[in-house]
């Protein structure tokens, strides 16, 4: 049987074997629309009063007959026998997808329930009642499924139930349209705060403020849905537009309801004025100039929803009076500062104080150099610093920022006792912070935290104690490598200690996975100008064609084994290919730039040394630094693991670099401590063993290799392995692309010594 489709948010739409209905008589629309929406069987009489209430009882019959005659002359079934062009009654044996649409059954009319039909209405039904069971954040699986279903769901709503379509006498059906935009407006609007909800908490902050626009083409007048849009919007660094959402609020209430926004929409629009006056836009992010050609690659942010989550539970716990300290960890490059930046803004956007400090890889570690950097950019913004400590308080604080004692010329001067020096800093940076706290919840971000200086912890733990002692709201956000977490490192001592005053959560960030990476791919080479939120996949790429999509799949797949879905190297190769014109920008038809594969790129990335070509300076720079860095015996280390190619054994290292047990084990350690190797899980009763972090580490340190340093390494492993009984055919494991000449050549020798003459024919080519 053909398919019908009713539509019925938004002015009604009925659809049937894929053509568009057109009625004559528009009682004979209401009347398939009321069935649609009500389910089931009604009686004849009942429907006839319904929609034709001032006609005799007979003549409502009759213009019933003719309704539905109108109706089975539309919903035929060209396919269909003659008989089942007319009503038929339901029976028992009635398979699904069998018979008319409508049914008769004595004297009660309805459709058919097994005939193929969707209604728009039934699937923001299903959504709706998802939706009422989840009041709270789900976990991450239910929160991405159940933003599909809402997000499909909401799709269909062009807007309010049956919009404009009413009968032209007071009909009782018109009654009923009234009932049901009422429920269901209420429904809508619970759909669109919840989805914007579940959107925001995971990050996806350009998703809600979509949601949030299409909420307010539904109810203009919904001041919580413009209050939340402003903060969305200065969340995503744009003031402007946040201004533009309150004046148009302001402008439709006094034009509808003459009334005025709310104190707490003022308060807020002050709020934003504020920050754009402070701050002279200067968090508006980097956008692309209209009709230009993009220009620096800005990636999406992917697969941190459930991150993003987690920072805004804290971030709501230190608002309730519960200070809290949040740690995100992970290798240089994965995204750790992306994330906390992301998430500043968005707690700034409600209100929140943030103040922002880096630690540096600096010799000798400046003293107290990050709470510095962010107490000093807050004070310059203060107008009245003295407002908010006492002379007393703000003299021992210019021990720190003397540029105070500029401003303030007669402040006295600190106390010279070196006993209570420390203390009275670490009391005036504890005061200031709570007055700040008093004002609204405080965000302090410390980037690199582990390269902080052993006074600054100090000082860290001092206010973790005070914070929990006036119950502050306080957010403590660090972002750590991996590697900085070390038992024995002097950071895991201080966060033990700060541990016993406030609770430490730590986010773990990971490369991306593969379905992710294709999602930057798109979001970066499908789109130009304007960069999408994550982790949708109803991003338009670059072009429809099979062709451009099957380019962007082998781009996709190609990225992620090169790189391993590590952020930092996506977007550095991104760069090299914009770079060798093997991503070119070009003008959508919608008018935004694209950027997209050539052909060239394509034969680039089929050829098998494209690995190595395709290896970022700026990457191969960071990685050398970090080798550079390392003692002796940890390069040693680290050059034995770039031959060996595979994980392999701490006795296997030490032998192939010649480095003995106490130096090796102190070696091994620095070099996990530097994030060029890992150690992986050892299983019951077997020791670790050891690889590279990344890949493109392995490629980078056996460039540096010379020949000869090469080779004598090679010898060693092959050596070792031949010992423990490693057959000839493996060598060529060992060896690939790796091995120069006389290695492959040793390599063929020894298979002939045993006989294995195919493997040796291999390496001698």
């Amino acid at each position: 049987m053909s398919l019908l489709r009713v539509a019925v948010f938004g002015p009604p739409e009925v659809v049937h074997d894929g053509s568009r209905l057109t009625f004559a008589l528009r009682k004979a629309q209401a009347l398939l629309l009321y069935l649609a929406v009500e389910g089931g069987l009604h009686p004849r009489s009942k429907l006839a009063a319904f929609l034709w209430p001032d006609s005799e009882p007979h003549d409502a019959r009759t213009a019933l007959r003719n309704a539905l005659a109108l109706l089975r002359s539309l919903l035929a079934d060209p396919n269909a026998s003659a008989s089942q062009h007319s009503l038929i009654p339901s029976t028992p044996e009635m398979a699904p997808g069998q018979g008319a649409h409508l049914l008769s059954q004595h004297d009660a009319l309805g459709l058919n329930p097994h005939a193929a039909l969707e209604l728009d209405l039934e699937m923001v039904q299903q959504a709706y009642q998802q939706a009422q069971r989840h009041a709270t954040i789900p976990p991450e699986e239910q929160r991405v499924a159940l933003i599909t279903q809402v997000q499909r769901a909401l799709a269909l709503v062009r807007g309010p139930f049956l919009d404009g379509f009413e009968l032209g006498e007071d009909a009782p059906f018109n009654e009923w349209r009234t009932q049901q935009q009422l429920q269901w407006q209420v429904r809508l609007l619970l759909l669109f705060e919840r989805l914007s909800s579940w959107q925001e908490t995971g990050g996806e902050l350009e998703q809600a403020t979509a949601t949030l626009t299409h909420w307010l083409t539904l109810d203009p007048l919904s001041e919580e849905a413009s209050r939340r849009l402003m903060r969305l919007h200065l969340a995503l660094g744009d003031p402007t537009a946040a201004g533009q959402v309150y004046a148009t609020l302001r402008t439709r209430l006094a034009e509808d309801l003459r009334v005025k926004p709310s104190p707490d929409t003022v308060a807020l629009a002050e709020h934003i004025r504020a920050l754009a006056a402070r701050r002279q836009c200067s968090a508006v992010r980097a956008t692309t100039v209209e009709g230009r050609p993009p220009g620096e690659l800005v990636a999406p942010l992917l697969g941190r929803a459930a991150a993003f989550r987690l920072l805004v539970e804290r971030f709501q716990q230190a608002q309730a009076g519960q200070p809290q300290t949040v740690l995100v960890v992970g290798e240089a490059g994965i995204g750790k500062t992306r994330l906390a930046d992301e998430f500043v803004a968005w707690a700034r956007a409600q209100g929140a104080e943030v103040l922002s400090g880096q630690a540096f890889e600096a010799g000798g570690r400046l003293p107290y150099q990050p709470l510095v950097e962010a107490l000093r950019g807050r004070l310059e913004e203060e107008n009245a610093p003295e407002d908010l400590l006492e002379d007393l308080w703000l003299a021992e604080l210019a021990r720190l920022l003397p540029e105070l004692r500029v401003r303030y010329p007669d402040l006295s001067a600190p106390s010279q006792d070196e006993l209570t020096a420390k203390g009275r800093l670490f009391e005036a940076v504890a005061r200031l912070l709570d007055a700040l706290a008093k004002r609204g919840p405080l965000v302090l971000l410390v980037d690199d935290l582990q390269w902080a200086d052993e006074v600054s912890l100090d000082l860290l733990r001092y206010l973790g104690r005070d914070w929990k002692g006036h119950g502050n709201r306080v957010l403590l956000l660090g972002t750590v490598r991996s590697e900085g977490l070390e038992p024995k490192s002097q950071l895991s001592a201080q966060l033990t200690d700060l541990g016993r005053d406030l609770p430490i959560s730590q986010v773990p960030l990971q490369a991306l996975s593969q379905a992710e990476t294709l999602q930057l791919i798109e979001a970066l080479v499908g789109q130009g100008r304007h960069t999408p939120a994550w982790p949708a996949r109803a991003v338009p790429v670059a072009s429809s064609a099979p062709e451009q999509e099957t380019k962007l799949s082998a781009l996709g797949d190609f990225l992620f084994a090169h790189t391993g879905g590590q952020p930092l190297y996506l977007l550095e190769t991104l760069k090299l290919l914009r770079e060798r014109k093997w991503l070119v920008p070009r003008l959508g038809e919608d008018g935004n730039w694209r950027l997209e594969p050539t052909a060239e790129m394509a034969a680039a990335l089929a050829q098998a040394s494209s690995r190595h070509e395709l290896l970022p300076p700026s990457v191969r720079t960071m990685i050398l630094l970090r080798l550079a860095k390392l003692s002796r015996p940890a390069r040693q280390l680290v050059m034995a693991s770039a031959v060996l190619g595979t994980s392999a054994s701490a006795q296997l290292l030490w032998q192939v670099a010649e480095v003995g047990m106490q130096e090796g084990v102190e070696a091994l350690e620095e070099a996990v401590k530097s994030g060029l190797l890992r150690e992986e899980e050892a299983g019951a009763g077997h020791m670790g063993r050891y690889r590279f972090t990344h890949e493109l580490m392995r490629d980078v340190v056996s460039t540096t290799l010379g020949q000869a340093q090469r080779l004598v390494l090679h010898q060693r492993a092959l050596a070792r392995l031949q010992a423990e009984g490693v057959r000839a055919s493996e060598y060529h494991t060992l060896l690939a692309g790796e091995a120069a000449y006389y290695s492959s050549v040793q390599a063929g020798d020894k298979a002939m010594a045993v006989f294995a003459g195919e493997d040796a024919i291999e390496h001698y080519e």
